[in-house]
């Protein structure tokens, strides 16, 4: 699941990501929430968070706090490093923090490798999808 304001930012990580995940799209937060109630089968979020105070930042912490979706891996981007945003993000459960600009293989690879963790802790592969979110 990408959720990210920037369409162009959106459109970069859907490209890159697309060569090895499937993508499905959502209009915004509430469509996403709607399909994650009617298909759990997500196995990671990437939120573009550039505040505390962001829907996108309340999304995480519904996220954290919720028994079904809490072992989604959660990937924040952001433009800003404000070391408060990056720890609230952690104790979230955000398993990354990346900051723009970033490099989108690097973002690729470290989505690769954190479902490949995935496939090793439950010791089964799965078809993995990335639901799309623009807002």
């Amino acid at each position: 699941m990408i959720i990210e304001d920037c369409n162009a930012m959106n459109f970069l990580i859907s490209t890159v990501l697309k060569k090895d995940f499937n993508i499905t799209s959502a209009k915004n937060g509430i469509d996403a929430m709607h399909q994650l109630q009617s298909d759990l089968n997500r196995d990671l979020i990437i939120l573009n968070i550039s505040d505390v105070e962001s829907d996108n930042f309340q999304l995480l912490e519904h996220i954290s706090t919720s028994s079904v979706l809490k072992d989604i891996h959660r990937v924040v981007i952001s433009d800003s490093n404000d070391e408060q945003l990056r720890s609230k993000s952690a104790e979230l459960g955000a398993s990354l923090f990346i900051t723009k600009p970033f490099d989108p293989v690097l973002l690729s690879d470290s989505v690769r490798d954190l479902i490949k963790l995935n496939e090793t802790s439950f010791g089964k592969k799965r078809k993995f999808s990335i639901n799309m979110n623009i807002f």
